[in-house]
């Protein structure tokens, strides 16, 4: 008898000891969890901030009262599921100080293509005047989210964002276009 007790000892002290082992790799787990977090949202702090320098460093470069942060081609690649941000700027044609985030509003709309009900691409709303995100004295920034949702068909798609004063009167626009590729697993 005395053999059976001490093998329900040892399988105890064993199911023990496996549950201090994974209750550490469960703490180190979410320390780590929360270390990559934190860094990331740095990361998209500082991302935030040279968004808005570039933009504000084309403004300097072009003679234009509106910006997309896309590159020369202007086109926004993007697989199905896949969430990203199109950075925008922009400033009254005159240079004129800014001095809210309404001073100026934009609104998208659906150019040529071959995409099937493109407004449910667009967490910003479609064919709707919107405030920018932030300003500073010049300059007017505002991401517009796009999120392609899962099983959307390969397509091509522009989009035009007209900018309009505080008057209903637009004083510029530009374009972008959104290439959807095929969704996959890299």
């Amino acid at each position: 008898m005395l053999n059976k007790k001490e093998g329900a000892f040892e399988l105890s002290v064993g199911t023990i000891v496996v549950l201090v082992i994974a209750m550490s790799m469960l703490i180190l787990g979410l320390v780590l969890v929360r270390t990559i977090f934190t860094g990331s949202t740095e990361s998209v702090d500082a991302l935030n901030d040279k968004v808005k320098n570039e933009i504000t460093s084309l403004f300097a470069q072009e003679d234009k009262n509106v910006i997309v942060m896309l590159g020369s081609g202007n086109t926004l690649k993007i697989k199905p599921g896949e969430p990203i941000g199109v950075g925008i700027g922009a400033r009254h044609p005159d240079g004129s100080e800014i001095t809210s985030r309404s001073d100026l509003t934009y609104s998208l709309s659906q150019g040529t293509g071959n995409c099937a009900d493109t407004e449910r691409f667009f967490i910003t709303e479609f064919k709707k005047s919107t405030s920018f995100d932030e300003f500073d004295q010049s300059s007017l920034f505002s991401i517009i989210q796009v999120r392609v949702p899962e099983g959307t068909a390969v397509c091509n798609q522009k989009i035009l964002i007209d900018v309009s004063d505080s008057n209903g009167e637009i004083i510029g626009g530009s374009f972008f276009n959104i290439e959807v590729g095929k969704s996959g697993f890299f």
